[in-house]
């Protein structure tokens, strides 16, 4: 790219399940993923000329949630990105603290003055502990924000609740489908993962180029794995 060049940027925010059913194949699957990620975000960067920015959230150790990487107004860079492992040892499932914590962030001054539609993914392997009011309320507080822009992506792993990922997800404009995927294994969690964090970024970059940052909340160039992909 050419020197000088102004990138727009990509936010990307990861919110980490970390209770303790996550434990075991799980975190250590998940922190191996969220390690080897760098390369790859790093060339999808390159290739479709945009900055991405990291920001993640971990929650379930305790009852609460906590900005494990960044911050509500800081991501970090790809290219300054490094990643300190999770350990899973919570009893509750406080996700729509997480929530509340991604919509406080998607605001215009933490976001950057040139910048495409900013893409959440949640992956998680149970249900949300903070009650349904709770949840709704995180739910809705992330889709309305930025015009109902943000790229929300659901990662459920073996009994996740579904119809809870369901309600947070961005769906799809063709089919009607929110972009929720399951794992059955932490094997199949990471690969999810990793397609999930690609996939949106060209979807992000196309989006951009039809409607901008102000476009509808139905997210485009995303679809469903096939099954011999997982």
């Amino acid at each position: 790219m050419a020197e000088g060049m102004v990138l727009e940027r990509l936010n990307i925010y990861y919110l980490l399940d970390t209770s303790g059913s996550m434990s075991g194949a799980r975190i250590q699957q998940l922190n191996t993923c969220m390690q080897e990620l760098k390369p790859a975000l790093e060339k999808a960067g390159i290739d479709n000329l945009v900055e991405i920015v990291i920001r993640a959230i971990e929650f379930g150790n305790g009852d609460t949630a906590r900005w494990h990487t960044g911050d509500k107004a800081n991501g970090v860079p790809i290219d300054r990105y490094t990643w300190m492992n999770l350990q899973a040892n919570g009893g509750c499932t406080p996700t729509s603290i997480a929530l509340k914590m991604v919509a406080d962030a998607l605001d215009a001054e933490y976001l950057g003055a040139r910048t495409l539609r900013p893409v959440i993914i949640l992956v998680t392997d149970g249900g949300c502990t903070d009650g349904e009011t709770a949840y709704k309320a995180a739910c809705s507080a992330v889709a309305n924000k930025i015009n109902g822009n943000a790229i929300r992506i659901a990662v459920g792993v073996e009994n996740a609740n579904t119809a809870e990922l369901e309600q947070y997800a961005s769906k799809d404009k063709e089919t009607n489908k929110p972009f929720v995927y399951q794992a059955n294994n932490a094997e199949q969690m990471v690969k999810i993962i990793r397609w999930a964090s690609l996939v949106s970024i060209a979807a992000s970059v196309k989006s951009s180029v039809k409607t901008g940052v102000g476009g509808d909340d139905d997210s485009e160039g995303i679809s469903l794995p096939d099954d011999p992909w997982i």
